[in-house]
């Protein structure tokens, strides 16, 4: 099973900051599962491939976007405070 995640940014730089915040999380990995995460210019991109359940991938995918969402707001908190 392979799941892609898109999500356009306002700036290539606020897609890199939030690569570089989410990237710590994705190794080690358990076996059969790949996350290839890269920022094309203010689209960040995860590509996740699954040869475990989809309760597995299910899992990945939460654990990804909680890891997003909580950059974006700490992002979007730092950028109110400068």
């Amino acid at each position: 099973m392979i799941a892609t995640i898109n999500i356009e940014f306002q700036s290539p730089e606020i897609a890199k900051r939030i690569l570089d915040a989410i990237s710590p999380d994705n190794v080690p990995l358990p076996a059969g599962l790949t996350i290839e995460c890269t920022v094309d210019d203010i689209h960040l991109l995860v590509k996740i491939q699954c040869e475990r359940s989809i309760e597995s991938l299910g899992a990945t995918l939460e654990d990804i976007m909680s890891a997003i969402d909580l950059s974006i707001r700490t992002s979007e908190a730092v950028d109110t405070e400068e």
